[in-house]
């Protein structure tokens, strides 16, 4: 650059009064924009810092769930976007909605002297060994080990409510028909029907070394572990009990 200024100042000597600001004025505004370029570029926010939090955070979240073999996309930040660059720690918004899986947004807040905050969408998966149905299976079907393999699928939806244990899902009945390679839901099965309405069932009562079988007759229909309103055919009486795994109900 000096060796530039030189040449340009002995060409400046040389030229007519008109002339000789020219060239100078012509250099001086070519080194402006280059400060301007290089102090702009500086002073900027990479992106990549952005996008790192955000998938760190995301992975973070879905761990803490119990997840792993997890995977996170993150879109990325429009180029235009040049944020400044905080003089603070960059800080992470999680969701409101406290999801972890399929598409998440993450927000990233610089409270610096120059605030600002970018949203950014991810999308987060993750890959669990389940429980699935062999075959297409009916309405009604009383799930038997032999129903389920256990394969791994990559899922996109929250696990909450995915069966992961197939012990949880034998003896369990289907609510609704079901195709082969189903992942099973809690929603998808309930516990099988064992009184049904206007059922004769034995009465247990009492306590203690003695026990009491009387018969009755179900009011409703229930499932181990409801309670069933039941009328005593020996007294008239209409009593409430709970419905154990054979089908009697239990007085108290």
């Amino acid at each position: 650059m000096t060796h530039v200024l030189q040449k340009t100042c002995s060409a400046i000597k040389k030229a007519e009064p008109k002339t000789l600001w020219k060239p100078l004025l012509a250099l001086l505004a070519g080194m402006g924009s280059q400060g301007t370029t290089a102090y702009g570029a500086e002073m900027t926010q990479p992106h990549e810092d952005i996008l790192n939090l955000v998938e760190f955070a995301a992975l973070q979240a879905a761990q803490e769930q119990g997840l792993d073999r997890v995977e996170v996309r993150v879109r990325p930040l429009d180029q235009r976007l040049r944020p400044s660059l905080c003089d603070r720690e960059l800080e992470i918004v999680r969701p409101h909605s406290g999801r972890v899986l399929g598409p998440v947004s993450y927000g990233v807040r610089c409270s610096g002297s120059v605030p600002w905050t970018l949203y950014l969408r991810a999308e987060v998966s993750a890959s669990l060994e389940l429980p699935v149905l062999v075959n297409a299976l009916p309405r009604g079907t009383i799930l038997a080990p032999g129903d389920l393999e256990m394969v791994t699928r990559r899922i996109t939806s929250q696990a909450n409510d995915i069966i992961v244990d197939p012990q949880m899902a034998a003896g369990m009945e289907l609510k609704r028909p079901l195709a082969a390679g189903s992942t099973l839901r809690h929603g998808h099965v309930d516990l099988p029907e064992l009184v049904s309405r206007g059922q004769m069932v034995t009465l247990i009562a009492g306590g203690a070394g003695v026990e009491v079988r009387m018969q009755g007759k179900a009011m409703g229909s229930g499932a181990e572990g409801d309670r069933l309103l039941v009328t005593n055919l020996a007294s008239g009486r209409r009593v409430e009990g709970l419905v154990l795994s054979d089908g009697s109900i239990r007085i108290p």
